[in-house]
């Protein structure tokens, strides 16, 4: 008997453990279409409740603010490119030669335009939320592992300093697919822009131009 009452009581524990990341995975969801359409200052926790069919006190079960759950909404974004998409920088750049990082960066630009609708809101978040901003440099600081292929090439006292050079460089590709995708600023042909951004790479890291 006492294991049936035991047997019962897990099951029901685990029925609840997924019925609260559902409900934790709907609000996430939820604030995401929020954060898109009203951007990061002007969207509320009733606003994400409200999308997420929530009331508030359930969404401060699963998030103490607006904060905590634009950086997991944030997080999930990066996931979707984490470990592979920097794996295949850090392939590119062991390979040390421009078009292999010209390939690369196609990718990435092709990346950059799928989540234009929440960019405005990540740029503002940043600008306007100091733990957005660090929160942001610790997770790509946590990305910047798949480089590893590349940086074995360096001797260790060298290694960081390279590291720190392809993400400086990847702030830089990302305030340009900001300018370019999402304002469009600049008004420049793929090819053209996946040239002189190449150039760039080329120039800073010391890679074959060829």
């Amino acid at each position: 008997m006492g294991d049936k009452v035991s047997n019962e009581s897990t099951e029901l524990l685990s029925v609840r453990e997924e019925q609260r990341r559902m409900t934790r995975r709907r609000i996430i969801t939820a604030a995401r279409q929020v954060f898109e359409e009203r951007g990061y200052g002007q969207a509320s926790i009733g606003d994400i409740a409200k999308a997420a069919k929530v009331n508030r006190a359930t969404f401060y079960l699963h998030f103490t603010n607006k904060t905590e759950v634009f950086t997991e909404v944030y997080r999930s974004v990066r996931e979707e490119q984490s470990a592979r998409y920097w794996s295949l920088l850090g392939q590119a750049l062991a390979e040390g030669k421009g078009a292999s990082v010209r390939s690369w960066l196609d990718g990435a630009l092709s990346w950059w335009e799928s989540q234009a609708a929440l960019l405005p809101a990540i740029h503002e978040a940043m600008a306007s939320d100091l733990e957005v901003a660090v929160r942001w440099k610790d997770q790509i600081d946590q990305l910047a592992g798949g480089l590893e292929e590349y940086l074995v090439q360096f001797p260790k006292a060298l290694r960081e300093e390279r590291r720190l050079r392809v993400e400086l460089l990847m702030v830089q590709l990302d305030q340009v697919c900001f300018r370019v995708i999402v304002q469009k600023v600049f008004v420049i042909e793929r090819d053209q822009l996946l040239d002189v951004v190449t150039g760039l790479w080329v120039d800073a890291l010391g890679l074959d131009s060829d």
